[in-house]
Order: C-alpha cells, then sequence, then structure tokens
C-alpha cells in the first residue's frame, strides 16, 4: 500500500508523555491512558511498547490489542520493530507508540521512529506517545555536560511541539532511586552501573529541572497563542523578562551589569533593546558593540529597532515579547522648568501595567551627600497658600462687617480679625502670623477706625487699641510658632527614641550586630558619621564607623560608653535633649559591649577546648585502633620464638606474612593519625602537576590492604590528563578503598568506576557494606578544624580523605547504593580549578 496517501483526511492528534530520566513512568501512564480509552469504547492498538520487563509495566498491557511486530535483519541479528505498514491497515482511532526517538533498523521505511508516527497522524490516527528529555536535539548538550553522556538518538524539538497535549511524568530522585533500589527499573546485576551512568541525585535533580523548564517554555507558547487569538495585549506575568534600553553610549555598561543581577535574582530573561530614528541610520549609527558584547556574556538577547518614538517602541517591543520589566538610565535629575515629556516620561505613561526602573548612570557618585535634621516645621509651599488664604479672606471679612459696621464694635472686629490671624498662624507658622496681622492693623483702620477710608486715627483710645491689637497678634503668632514648633520636636523626640529603643533591644552580643544599631543613631540624627572608639596604648582609635571615614574627635559630640570606649557623633547640631538621648544610647550600649568581650573570650576559650578535644580524639583513636594489630603482632612474635610449635618453613612464613599485614595495617593508621595532625594545623599544600588517573590509581590499590575483598576496576585508559597533586590523590583513593574494603562484605567486590563528566573526573567506589548515616557524612564532609573530639569516630580514613580533597580543591560526597552500601565519588577538576 501507498504510504501518506491521506486524501483530504483531517490529521491524528498527538500526545506526548514526557520523562526526565529512564523509569519514572512514561510507559506505565501510556498504556494506562490507552487501557481508559478502551474502556470508553475507544478503538486503540498497541503499535509498539517496550516494557524492558518490569512486572508493573507488564502487568499494564492488560488486554489491549497488540500489532505485531516486524522483524528486519541487520549484520546477522534479527531485529524487532513497529510494523507501520500492519497499523495503516488496521488503522485504528488511537495506537500507543514507545519511544518516540527510536532509530529505526537500516531498511526500515523511515530512518527514525517520530517519521513513522507523522506518517499515522497523517492518516488520521491519534497518537500517544513517550520521550525522555535527554532525547531532544535543543538539549543534548546540557544532557551531556550533566551525565558525561551524549545521547545517540535524538528527535528535533518542533516535533513535540507540535503536540496537541505533552505530560510531563513527574517522580522525584528519590522516589526514583527507591524504584531502582526495588528492581523496578532494572536488574539487580545492573544496578550499580545505572547508578554510576545516571541514577545520582545530582544528576536526576538537574534533569527534572531541564524537563520542566523545557515544558514550561512550551506552556508560554500556548498562552502567547491564547493571547494573540484573543486579541490581548495587556501583558501576564507568567515569567519575569527585562527589557533594557540601550543608547548605545558607554552608560549602556553599567546599565547592563545593574540590569543583569536583578534577573541573576530573579531568574528573568534579559532583553536588551536599542531603538534607531530613521534619520540617525543616515548619519553616524551608534557604537553598540561594547552593550552586544555584555548581552552575550549575561546570556541575553540583544535586538535592534527602528522607529521614531524611543518609548513607544520600547514599550511595543515589551510587549510583544511579554516583557514584565523595563529598565532604563538616566543621567540626571530633570530641571524644575523642564516639562516631562522624556524618553522615561513617555515609557510611564505608556507602560502602567509593567514595572519600570529608572537607573541613574553615567554621573559620578559623592563620597557623602549629608543632610542636615529638619528644624522647620513649615515648607515654603505652605507658607505661600497661607498668604494667599489671608490675601482673600481679610478682604472678605472686611467687606462683611463694614455691612454691619453699625451694629458691631470696634473690640469685636479686632476679636474676629485676630482669631482669622492665629489661624493662619498656627498652620502656615509665624511669617504669615507677622504679615496678617500688619495688614489686618491697616484694614481695622482704613474701614472702622474714625475718620473712615483714611489712616489717620482721631481719638487716642482707637491709637491704643490699634497698637495693642498689633502687638498682641504679633507676639500671639511668634508665641503659638513656637508652641508648635516645640510640639513637633517633642513628638520627634519620641519618635528618635523609639528607634534608639527597638535598635538597641535588637542590639545582639557580635561585633557585626553594632553596625546596623550605628547606622540606626546615624540616620535619626542626620549624622555624617557615627563611630566607636576604643582606648589603645594610650590613643582613642575608631573600632567601628557608619558613614563617612572617621578622622578626628575634635567638633564632635562625644559620650563614654565604659573607661575604654567612647561614642562619636560628628555632622550634625545636638541640643540638650539630642544629647541626653545619646547619652542614655551610649549608657546602654556599654551593658552589649562587655557582653561582646566576654563572647569573644568565650570564643577563644571554645577554639582551645575544641583543639584540645581535637588532640584528646586522635590519641583516643590511635589507642584504640593501635590496639589490635599490636596485639596481633605481640601474638605471632611470641609464636614464632616458641619454634617447637612451628614445625615447618610454610608455617613460619604464613605466621611472618600475617606480621608483615600487621605492621602494614599499623603504618597506615600511623600515617592517618600524622596526616590528621597536618590538617588540623593547616600545614597541608597540594603540589599540583600534570598527572593521570590510572597510573595513580595503581599505586594507590597496591597500598591498599583488600581484607580478603575483590576490588574490580573500571576506569577506562582513555581518560583525559588532568592538574593536581598525585601525592595528595593516591591517599584519597586508598583512604576511601581501603574504608570500601574494611566494611564491605567478604563475598561482594569493592567496585571501582571513572569518567569524564562535564569538565571533571570522577571516580566511584561503590561499596555493599552497612553504608554510612546522614549525620555521619556531614561530620566527615565538614571542614577538618571544626570537627569535635567525638566526631573523628565517624571514620578516619574519610575523615582524612575529606581533608585533602579540600586542599586539593575537589568534591567528595556520599550517596546510598542502591542495593545496600555507600557509594564515595571523588570529583576532580581536569584543570586544577575549584
Amino acid at each position: 500500500m501507498s504510504i501518506g496517501n491521506t486524501g483530504s483526511m483531517q490529521r491524528g492528534k498527538l500526545r506526548v508523555y514526557l520523562g526526565s530520566a529512564p523509569g519514572v513512568g512514561k510507559t506505565f501512564r501510556m498504556l494506562d491512558e490507552g487501557w481508559r480509552r478502551k474502556e470508553r469504547g475507544t478503538d486503540v492498538v498497541l503499535a509498539y511498547v517496550e516494557t524492558h520487563g518490569r512486572p508493573l509495566t507488564d502487568a499494564q498491557l492488560r488486554d489491549l490489542e497488540v500489532v505485531p511486530r516486524i522483524t528486519r535483519e541487520y549484520r546477522g541479528t534479527e531485529l524487532e520493530e513497529m510494523d507501520l505498514e500492519a497499523v495503516l491497515a488496521r488503522h485504528p482511532e488511537v495506537a500507543l507508540v514507545d519511544e518516540l526517538a527510536h532509530t529505526n533498523v537500516v531498511g526500515s521505511t523511515h530512518e527514525k521512529r517520530w517519521q513513522d508516527v507523522d506518517v499515522m497522524l497523517d492518516a488520521g490516527i491519534d497518537v500517544i506517545t513517550t520521550v525522555n528529555i535527554q532525547h531532544l536535539e535543543s538539549v543534548n548538550d546540557v544532557v551531556e555536560k550533566i551525565t558525561g553522556i551524549r545521547q545517540q538518538e535524538t528527535i528535533p524539538d518542533a516535533v513535540v511541539r507540535r503536540a496537541e497535549q505533552i505530560e510531563i511524568v513527574d517522580v522525584t530522585p528519590e522516589a526514583l532511586r527507591r524504584r531502582m533500589a526495588h528492581g523496578n527499573i532494572y536488574a539487580a546485576d545492573k544496578i550499580d552501573a545505572s547508578l554510576s551512568n545516571y541514577f545520582r541525585v545530582g544528576n536526576l535533580s538537574a534533569l527534572r529541572e531541564l524537563a520542566l523548564l523545557w515544558l514550561a517554555d512550551r506552556v508560554e507558547d500556548s498562552l502567547q497563542q491564547y493571547l494573540d487569538d484573543h486579541s490581548i495585549q495587556q501583558s501576564w506575568e507568567t515569567r519575569e523578562r527585562l527589557i533594557v534600553g540601550i543608547t548605545g553610549t558607554p552608560i549602556d555598561e553599567t546599565l547592563l551589569r545593574r540590569a543583569a543581577r536583578i534577573a541573576s535574582r530573579t531568574g528573568a530573561e534579559l532583553f536588551a533593546v536599542h531603538v534607531v530614528k530613521a534619520d540617525d541610520i543616515r548619519h553616524t549609527p551608534a557604537d553598540t558593540s561594547v552593550a552586544r558584547e555584555l548581552v552575550e556574556e549575561f546570556e541575553g538577547i540583544f535586538q535592534e529597532v527602528v522607529a521614531d518614538d524611543v518609548a513607544t517602541a520600547l514599550v511595543a517591543f515589551a510587549r510583544a515579547e511579554r516583557g514584565t520589566q523595563i529598565i532604563l538610565g538616566a543621567r540626571r535629575p530633570r530641571p524644575r522648568w523642564q516639562p516631562a515629556n522624556g524618553v522615561a516620561e513617555k515609557v510611564l505613561h505608556h507602560a502602567r501595567d509593567l514595572d519600570v526602573h529608572i537607573i541613574a548612570v553615567g554621573t559620578d557618585r559623592p563620597a557623602h551627600v549629608h543632610q542636615p535634621r529638619q528644624r522647620q516645621s513649615v515648607s515654603w509651599q505652605r507658607q505661600v497658600i497661607a498668604i494667599v488664604v489671608a490675601a482673600v479672606l481679610l478682604p472678605l471679612l472686611t467687606v462683611a462687617m463694614t455691612q454691619v459696621r453699625s451694629s458691631v464694635s470696634l473690640s469685636t472686629v479686632f476679636l474676629v480679625y485676630l482669631v482669622v490671624i492665629l489661624g493662619l498662624t498656627t498652620w502656615a507658622g509665624a511669617v504669615v502670623g507677622v504679615v496678617g496681622a500688619l495688614v489686618a492693623s491697616g484694614l481695622e483702620n482704613f474701614y472702622f477706625v474714625k475718620p473712615l477710608h483714611t489712616l489717620e486715627v482721631a481719638r487716642p483710645d482707637d491709637l491704643v487699641a490699634l497698637v495693642a491689637f498689633l502687638i498682641f497678634a504679633v507676639a500671639s503668632s511668634v508665641v503659638v510658632t513656637r508652641f508648635a514648633r516645640r510640639s513637633l520636636e517633642a513628638d520627634r523626640a519620641r519618635a528618635e527614641a523609639a528607634i534608639l529603643a527597638e535598635a538597641t533591644v535588637n542590639f545582639a552580643t557580635s561585633h557585626e550586630d553594632l553596625l546596623p544599631l550605628l547606622d540606626s543613631l546615624r540616620n535619626v540624627f542626620a549624622a555624617s558619621s557615627v563611630a566607636i572608639l576604643g582606648l589603645r596604648e594610650g590613643e582613642w582609635r575608631a573600632d567601628l564607623v557608619s558613614g563617612e571615614p572617621f578622622t578626628s574627635v575634635e567638633g564632635a559630640h562625644s559620650f563614654d560608653i565604659d573607661e575604654e570606649h567612647r561614642l562619636v557623633v560628628s555632622g550634625t547640631a545636638l541640643n540638650d535633649q539630642d544629647n541626653h538621648l545619646v547619652g542614655a544610647f551610649a549608657g546602654r550600649m556599654a551593658a552589649g559591649l562587655r557582653a561582646q568581650i566576654i563572647a569573644r573570650d568565650s570564643a577563644q576559650l571554645e577554639e582551645l577546648a575544641e583543639a584540645e578535644s581535637l588532640r584528646l580524639a586522635l590519641f583516643r583513636t590511635a589507642s584504640k585502633e593501635l590496639l589490635g594489630p599490636l596485639e596481633k603482632v605481640q601474638a605471632n612474635i611470641s609464636l614464632l620464638s616458641g619454634s617447637h610449635e612451628l614445625r615447618s618453613l610454610d608455617e613460619r612464613k604464613a605466621v611472618l606474612s600475617g606480621i608483615e599485614s600487621q605492621v602494614r595495617q599499623l603504618t597506615r593508621l600511623v600515617v592517618n593519625i600524622l596526616d590528621a595532625g597536618r590538617l588540623e594545623a593547616g600545614e597541608v599544600v597540594a603540589h599540583p602537576e600534570v598527572m593521570r588517573l590510572d597510573v595513580v590509581l595503581n599505586s594507590a590499590l597496591a597500598s591498599v590492604d583488600a581484607k580478603g575483598r575483590t576490588i574490580e576496576r573500571d576506569v577506562p585508559s582513555s581518560l583525559p590528563e588532568l592538574t593536581s597533586d598525585p601525592v595528595l590523590v593516591q591517599r584519597v583513593i586508598a583512604n576511601v578503598v581501603s574504608n570500601a574494603c574494611r566494611f564491605g562484605p567478604v563475598d561482594q567486590p569493592v567496585l571501582l568506576k571513572a569518567g569524564v563528566v562535564g569538565d571533571r573526573i570522577e571516580l566511584l567506589v561503590i561499596d555493599r557494606g552497612p553504608g554510612m548515616s546522614a549525620a555521619q557524612r556531614d561530620v566527615v564532609l565538614a571542614p577538618f578544624d571544626r570537627l569535635s573530639g567525638d566526631q573523628l569516630n565517624a571514620g578516619l580514613n574519610l575523615t582524612v580523605a575529606s581533608g585533602f580533597m579540600q586542599a586539593l580543591g575537589g568534591r567528595l560526597h556520599f550517596e546510598d547504593t542502591p542495593s545496600g552500601g555507600l557509594t564515595v565519588a571523588i570529583e576532580l577538576s581536569l584543570d586544577g580549578t575549584t
């Protein structure tokens, strides 16, 4: 039959189960979905499935119809493949096809299985299939860096992205490793190999994250399609995207570095956009080469857009790319007289649903900007408003009172004016009150004191009344203003005291906690510098400074904390109330400083105690570890001395061999104890040189007492050379392998596997012993100088090996062997870097 001749038949739908690693349950879920559809009456067939002999997966086959496979011969071997012709002839509604990225045997209709699936879809057959993330072409290189294995079978991302449904089969690394330990993924004899190649917790976590990120991109494509179909212009913040406006000037570097830091903290994508005006193209274009290099370094995307309006173009680009934040640079503040029509103002106007960051760039930052404490309680804007109010209100009152002049006494007029003046004074200060008093006295004289409509005063009593009104109004304005100012100062003092009290409550005993306390004091009193001085050798020297560097106590306010410490506040004016508050604050600091000194002395004593504890632990470990071999050596020597009990030469050789073995063990213990002392003293220094791991491994194994265990090696001779200290590496390998032989069962081999993973070589030492608890692992991997005495008993071999790895800049970490035991991974950088 002719494959692909589908006419106008509607194309089938593709559903993909995406997994992060083998064994997550993709095939199980595919079979379960197929059986569920069959129960609903859908015509479902198994076009191809590979259960890998897993019992649970085999059980999912149930009563599903299976299309027989076709057998093809390749290089003398018969291989089974999916029979595409048979599936098309059967033409079910739904076909289940496992392993979408599979490469067909040479001679098949198509090279890849996904091409077979494409033909089935063209024939109107819905297909449910499976694929692992490592088979997608776009992430193939990333997977190789993670696992050290390059996948040969890949599939174009576009094939999977065209699927109507993509469902990720997500399993935690721990759960997947448990499945493997129970034999649900691989047979028992393959568990260690799969562990070293793929099923490491780090590998599985990275692959899982990779799968989730890839699917998130696919979801975003679907979201964008939905927004386009429904003509939705508003940006939905499903993922952070930073849009940075580039100008082709030196400020671009600062702006991009700031944006990259924001992007790294939020995990956002970075887009740099340079808007080019049409006129600029004809003239000298802006140089964006530096910006392009930085964007590439920050793994962002650089775009150029031609438009006459920069702000509109930036906002349009942000909406098209689903941006969530726009970042712009500003050289200097806009003058007050200049209209707000710059790029930043226009972007803020158009991008109301986006976050807009205006970054100050291109100007030198002053060493310190000192802001004096605010003493005036009334702003000039309020005073201007009050004068305008007075200019309107006083004439209106005058007009109103002139209408009833015959029935209103002069004292009533004075009282009305005085109430208005006191109200304006309370709200706007003494200046407004004095001005209002002068104006009111003039209005009283002109409109209410005879002779009217002149500034002359006929009666002495009226003159006295006018002068008294003016004096009282001015005096009242000054008094009310001073009272209001004192009230505000009292409120401010209470707020300052509350802030300092809260800071003092949070004051801890460590030296680092003092700096936030000084910062609070400096900010409350707007000081340029606050410092704690200590008396050393008869001179006051700065121990801790907040703000500008401390230079001299001259002109500064000084407060005694205790006999040896002083608090100095400079760059601000303090009144008596402030001095009293800061003095009380300094008194509270005295107790904290005394506690700090006690804590520092206590820490030093703890360090000495820990060092002594470590020495005692080494002595106890030496005594315990040396006792057994010494007793055996003594017993063997006693046996040799009684020669009548050893009648043959072979018996004597056996005893001598035992003595030699015990002496080697004693030597190894003594060397480990000496190395522990060197590590404690910080005397271990690496001397890197070019070396080969297989050569160092041979030397290390030659010094290991296997205690009757078999050591199996899977170390390729093709491993590249690396730069490290061969002596320390040999000691690390010998200690780790000795530990595995010591605790592993006699009938189980110790397996060594090595390979290249990214930019490092990794050597795995796998045993089937009792394993190691999480607490013991933390102890062994801790920096050597942090171990307490009892913690050395976690295993001197591994503790010393961990200390050597720290000196080498490598990494030693532990994992459970799925079938029981401990797997120790020794990671060494190829180029000797940490």
